[in-house]
């Protein structure tokens, strides 16, 4: 959720369910290679030195690559984009993005996405909800894709916009105040708390396709994309339970207990097209050594994701 670090990392294990593309990536960077959204996670800014140093490495890796990096809001200043990541309502924050996003003309036919924690549900949004230029691969590093059951730590030391959210989230999470204006109230969804997480909201549980929902609540789902790609670390602490980015939970009874994807409705009714995907080669259940965001330097785990799933031909 904090700016990328860029700590050296080594070796990847795989996920269940997950299976080898059935159309596998190229070998090497595409002559043409389609564009990349970024969508930088929570506390972080667009044109940090962390993102600023990721985008470039994707040009050096993928040369000729048009990379964008979403500023959310618009124009903003950085202090702007950090308290927009902490304050506001999730839907709303969004769409802003999707509504940059299809209005780069560099982008109308067709983007892969990396989105890191937070960023990659906005993404996730995208790819559900707008009308705009097609996403093909989303890759995500550490996103919550099935909530989170415990507040973010601030980071150290703890920025006011930080301490304020968290004291106002511990106050009444699922009140229709917090679920409107505060971005982390909009994913937090608490297992041994889930009749108030349906009743109250709208922006995780619709994503996801849960409870008594209209067909339209999940928008497109994801099973149009060519592939999807969720990244999460084998030592994650940030983010309760570090396995929401494979979209498990925890048991409500026992929180040590996990319930892994393919054992919840989400997957075995295929709300949202994940079964779909795996069931074809194109779900990608993958891992990166480490805590939250520790992506790796030159040839570390972040280097190894974008030169499999970023790049390919237009």
């Amino acid at each position: 959720m904090v700016a990328l670090a860029l700590l050296a990392l080594a070796g990847l294990a795989v996920a269940n369910p997950v299976q080898v593309p059935l159309t596998p990536p190229p070998a090497a960077a595409a002559a043409n290679p389609r564009p990349l959204v970024i969508w930088h996670g929570l506390g972080d800014t667009a044109h940090s030195e962390g993102m600023d140093a990721f985008a470039d490495r994707v040009k050096e890796l993928h040369p000729g690559i048009f990379v964008h990096s979403v500023i959310v809001p618009e124009g903003g200043s950085p202090g702007d984009e950090r308290n927009a990541g902490w304050w506001g309502k999730a839907e709303e924050l969004a769409q802003q993005g999707c509504d940059q996003i299809a209005d780069i003309e560099e982008l109308q036919d067709g983007f892969d996405a990396i989105g890191f924690s937070q960023g990659g549900l906005f993404l996730r949004y995208c790819a559900q909800y707008s009308d705009g230029p097609a996403m093909r691969n989303l890759i995500t590093f550490g996103s919550p894709h099935f909530g989170i059951a415990a507040l973010i730590p601030c980071p150290d030391p703890p920025t006011l916009s930080c301490r304020l959210a968290a004291r106002a989230a511990r106050s009444g999470i699922y009140t229709s105040w917090a679920q409107s204006h505060l971005v982390q109230a909009a994913y937090y969804r608490d297992p041994a708390r889930l009749d108030e997480f349906l009743l109250a909201n709208t922006f995780m549980r619709n994503m996801n396709g849960e409870g008594l929902l209209d067909d339209e609540d999940a928008g497109n789902g994801l099973g149009h994309l060519e592939n999807m790609v969720a990244i999460a670390f084998t030592e994650d602490k940030t983010v309760f339970p570090g396995l929401s980015a494979h979209w498990a939970t925890v048991d409500p009874e026992d929180t040590t207990v996990v319930v892994e994807l393919g054992d919840q409705q989400l997957y075995t009714e295929d709300w949202i097209g994940l079964r779909a995907l795996n069931e074809t080669g194109h779900l990608i259940l993958d891992w990166c050594p480490g805590e939250h965001m520790q992506i790796g330097g030159d040839g570390g785990c972040g280097d190894q994701m974008v030169e499999k799933w970023v790049g390919w031909k237009k």
